[in-house]
């Protein structure tokens, strides 16, 4: 699930950035990266963060979700931002969080 932690990393730079960063596709990437978790919890299987939640897994789903966003009317740059620092601050903040570099 999305924490408020996520959302929190994205504050700063929508606040610097606000015409080139898009809030909603940093929170599409984050949600679609926490399926995993959900996915995992329900079927009660650890760990719950497994592959969606490695440099590849996080890479996969935001480059995804920019291709994505191509057809949609948004800017193009706002929304790459928006999937990029959504996929690698997830990646950064849950891996602390989570120990899962270790």
């Amino acid at each position: 699930m999305i924490t408020p932690i996520h959302i929190i990393a994205a504050v700063p730079v929508k606040i610097i950035f606000p015409k080139h960063f898009s809030l909603l596709w940093f929170t599409i990437v984050n949600v679609l990266i926490d399926v995993e978790v959900l996915y995992y919890l329900i079927m009660s299987e650890w760990p719950i963060h497994r592959f969606f939640h490695s440099f590849v897994g996080v890479s996969i789903i935001g480059f995804t979700c920019f291709i994505l966003s191509l057809l949609t009317k948004y800017n193009k740059t706002a929304c790459f931002y928006g999937c990029i620092v959504g996929a690698y601050s997830h990646y950064i903040i849950d891996g602390f969080s989570h120990n899962l570099w270790t």
